[in-house]
């Protein structure tokens, strides 16, 4: 059953186009998951109308009488630049796509059946085989695609609630070279490991009309365990194998809670044409306090019977993000649409580390909306700008010249695009 399942999510990633994505607040990606969300720096919870709003905030879409689809994708640029005392360094191929998909099928008795599919949490980072810190991480990719159905009831003209079901495949891949127990012995050691995860979780939300220009809302999403059992394959290169690679396979688990998180969001539509929006969302990142993985043999061993884990404390902290909205009804058929958001980083000067180096960020935002009859699409951009920021003091497996001097700078571009039919 889990394998057919783990099939299933993997088919419905290429349905919708959903590849490698990249952190985008710790490596979570909300405003990313849509263009029209991305367009308002992600301040959607309290707005209505938004085929979006099948993931954001479900009760949201009771305002839409008819079948309705959306489907799209983001590409995203990151620039990570890596200087030390001793050197440089760069993120290697930094564009990255990730893309979704929503649809809305209304009932009788005020109910819409929701369906969103998209991948709200993951990163890829990529580093030089030979970089200073490759003991640290080369490779690092995480991908968590949700499978989303809800059901929304409006409860009267002021009242909407809402509730689903998340259902997360996960899948984790990294690699980083080994040191040698002794300079005499083979240099080139490196671990690669490769785990999957399936996971189930919830979603409540709300949404309240207490006048007919202000809407407030409310979305709350729960925490997904997420248990990792894969492989773990050792490359030894020496004399001894008349250099050529040997390779040894080994057991490896891991665990990742992913953050619940609750929204709250407010509307108005006050002035004529103009839709201004502002939320605040809490995410619960205290659920990242480390990333241990442990193994059938000790990495870098290669033996059975020297089980041993690899320690990686994280202790993240549960943050805010505050978002900014503004639209425009040009006319009939086009909309312009602005943000801006302040997000705080979970991350600390403690155990930042080249897989994820978060830290807090800005982010300005531009898109455009276009409808007409049944079709209609929208596009966004946005600019991020991270505050720079140290490596950790107290990373697992860096060196002292990165405990000491590294530090990290990063900017990131974000362009959505996305296609709608209304039946």
């Amino acid at each position: 059953m889990q394998t057919y399942l783990k099939r299933f999510f993997v088919g419905m990633l290429l349905i919708v186009s959903l590849s490698s994505v990249v952190h985008g607040g710790a490596y979570q990606l909300y405003s990313e998951s849509s263009a029209e969300g991305l367009s308002l720096a992600g301040s959607v919870i309290a707005r209505d109308g938004m085929i979006s709003n099948a993931w954001y905030n479900p009760a949201g879409t009771t305002s839409i009488d008819r079948p309705s689809l959306m489907a799209g994708v983001s590409a995203l640029l990151l620039h990570i630049d890596y200087e030390s005392d001793l050197g440089d360094a760069n993120l290697k191929n930094e564009v990255r796509p990730t893309g979704y998909f929503y649809a809305i099928l209304p009932f009788e008795n005020n109910l819409n059946l929701n369906l969103a599919v998209n991948a709200p949490y993951g990163m890829i980072t990529e580093w030089d085989n030979d970089w200073l810190e490759q003991y640290m991480a080369t490779y690092t990719n995480l991908r968590c695609i949700y499978l989303t159905p809800s059901l929304a009831w409006e409860v009267n003209e002021q009242i909407s609630i809402a509730g689903g079901i998340n259902l997360v495949a996960a899948t984790a891949r990294l690699a980083k070279n080994l040191p040698a127990a002794h300079p005499a012995l083979p240099q080139n050691n490196k671990i690669y490991m490769s785990a999957d995860a399936i996971g189930v979780g919830f979603t409540l939300s709300a949404m309240y009309k207490p006048h007919e220009d202000w809407n407030l809302g409310v979305s709350y999403q729960s925490r997904v365990k997420l248990d990792f059992d894969g492989e773990a394959k050792y490359r030894h290169e020496g004399a001894y194998l008349g250099g050529l690679a040997g390779f040894y396979r080994d057991d490896a688990s891991t665990e990742i809670t992913l953050p619940s998180s609750v929204g709250f969001g407010v509307a108005n539509t006050t002035f004529e044409k103009w839709t201004l929006s502002f939320d605040a969302v809490w995410t619960e990142w205290s659920t990242y306090a480390d990333n241990n993985i442990k193994f059938d043999s000790f990495p870098g061993a290669g033996k059975p019977g020297t089980k041993g884990t690899a320690y990686k404390d994280k202790d993240w902290d549960d943050v805010w993000s505050f978002r900014f909205g503004a639209s425009y009804q040009l006319n009939e058929n086009w909309v312009l649409r602005a943000g801006y958001m302040y997000d705080n980083s979970p991350d600390n000067d403690r155990h930042r580390s080249p897989e994820m180096p978060d830290s807090d960020r800005n982010m300005f935002a531009l898109g455009v909306g276009y409808s007409k009859d049944h079709w209609g699409f929208d596009f966004g951009y946005a600019y991020l700008i991270f505050k720079d920021c140290k490596a950790g003091s107290q990373a697992a497996g860096a060196s002292e010249n990165f405990k000491n001097s590294g530090e990290f700078e990063t900017d990131l571009h974000v362009v959505s695009a996305a296609v709608k039919y209304m039946f």
